[in-house]
């Protein structure tokens, strides 16, 4: 056991070691270059610099895009700012290589020159908050509420960037005017450097304890992208030269790396290993809609598999449409003939109560339409209820799921059970979430499978403010 822990951390250093030195390699090799620039020749090249950092700033771009659906979904802060600190890079180093002069531009614009400098101190930003959101207990959900908003603003700056620089407005207002030179660059390169480093350190800090793949190459990218940044600081305006190319070739080592790290994890939960502790596991208020025809069983025994088939196929394709862009729910699954859904599973639907009833009326009326075209069909029920659950993740790669628990989602699956056909039968905390003009029929008293006592419940007749 000794020996086997022995080999454990010497694996550990070594890998620690090689990363190390991997990181900094690069920066030696720029700093030969400035110390000796006799041998830092001069490459210049439009074409292959249109093309390749065209095609780096795109997967960039895109990488993060998907980042941003992984944290998306599961709700992940951290995942969700690393993600639009990519695509800030992506997006600014495609902004540079559009205007590489004599491509698609005849002459320079100085928003185009410095366009990656600019896009990596952004990306800075967006680093630090990734690597530091888990500092306080409120900041985690502030950047879930805020997601749409916070992307809008990556691609907002990019098409203002890409205006600005066309229009040559001040100080963008030429190739060599002073946004493209001189100590105003060199103040951008310097603070993106500080920040990279820090958020680097912060990640190894999180991480050094269950450091996988993922989590190295993100320490890793964020060492290469401030050695980028210290090549833009020094380089200066030696533009073409070997050092110039280096700094280049920095980033897409960066990108290169998360890509191949990312590539090399469960594609169903690619950037799990980056999650926070409280996307893993966490205590969440939800509302949750349970939905299943009644009389499924009878109808599939006499009908065709294909009518069957058919029917399933409608009430599915009514159903996730309704939950989720109309009410902005989440349909945990398909259970043979039920719908399991979810609101507030981010935490960030205040209204989830009311979210929910709507979508469960709502459902009622499309089938009853649907219904009545095929009277014989099996009719709807639907039960709703609300309070707090767990939700954990089980599996490792190959298979992970994020299921909830606990006693309100028993509750709402009794209550589906219990719901009349053609009606949605509520929770009493769903209840008394909802607005008050909402109507109901009390129903007190009931016996719910599993539970010693009886449960108050009530069958939603309108709501016409959900």
């Amino acid at each position: 056991m000794e020996d086997a822990e022995a080999q454990s951390r010497l694996r550990l250093r070594a890998g620690i070691t090689v990363g190390v030195v991997a990181a900094a390699l690069p920066l030696v090799g720029l700093i030969s270059l400035l110390l000796r620039r006799q041998f830092d020749p001069h490459l210049e090249n439009y074409r292959l610099h249109f093309v390749l950092f065209g095609l780096v700033g795109a997967v960039a771009f895109v990488l993060g895009f998907a980042a941003g659906e992984s944290a998306n979904r599961r709700g992940d802060a951290r995942v969700l700012l690393l993600s639009l600190a990519f695509m800030a890079t992506g997006g600014f180093m495609s902004l540079h290589a559009l205007g590489t002069q004599g491509v698609l531009f005849e002459r320079e614009h100085a928003g185009f020159k410095v366009a990656i400098p600019v896009g990596l101190l952004v990306s800075a930003a967006f680093a630090a908050g990734s690597a530091f959101v888990d500092a306080r207990p409120g900041w985690a959900p502030l950047v879930i509420r805020h997601r749409t908003l916070l992307r809008a603003g990556v691609l907002v700056a990019m098409a203002g960037w890409l205006a600005w620089t066309v229009a040559d407005l001040p100080p963008l207002s030429g190739p060599n005017s002073e946004a493209a030179r001189g100590t105003l660059l060199t103040a951008l390169a310097v603070a993106g450097t500080i920040v990279f480093a820090i958020s680097a350190a912060r990640y190894w800090v999180i991480f050094r304890d269950r450091l996988t793949l993922l989590p190295l190459a993100v320490v890793a990218c964020f060492v290469l992208l401030s050695e980028a940044l210290v090549g833009v600081a020094v380089t200066g305006e030696r533009t073409w030269h070997a050092s110039w190319w280096e700094w280049h070739g920095l980033i897409v080592t960066a990108y290169l790396l998360i890509g191949f790290a990312a590539y090399r994890e469960w594609r169903d939960e690619r950037f799990r290993h980056l999650y926070l502790p409280t996307t893993r596991q966490r205590n969440q208020e939800v509302s949750v809609l349970f939905s299943d025809l009644a009389g499924f069983t009878s109808f599939a025994e006499r009908s065709d598999t294909s009518e069957v088939a058919a029917m399933l196929n409608s009430y599915f394709g009514i159903a996730a449409p309704l939950i989720t862009a109309e009410f902005g729910g989440e349909v945990e699954k398909f259970i043979g003939d039920g719908v399991v859904a979810v609101f507030n599973g981010r935490g960030d639907q205040p209204d989830h109560a009311t979210r929910a009833a709507g979508a469960a009326l709502g459902l009622q009326q499309a089938f009853g339409s649907l219904s009545e075209r095929h009277p014989d069909w099996p009719r709807l029920r639907v039960g709703v209820n609300t309070g707090q659950v767990v939700l954990r993740e089980l599996g490792g790669h190959g298979h992970v799921a994020y299921p909830m628990v606990g006693d309100t989602i028993n509750t709402g699956s009794r209550l589906e059970a219990l719901a009349p056909v053609g009606g949605v039968l509520i929770g009493a905390e769903t209840y008394e979430r909802l607005p008050e003009d909402t109507v109901v029929e009390p129903r007190s008293g009931l016996q719910v499978k599993g539970k010693d006592e009886a449960v108050d419940a009530y069958v939603l007749v309108a709501c016409p403010s959900c």
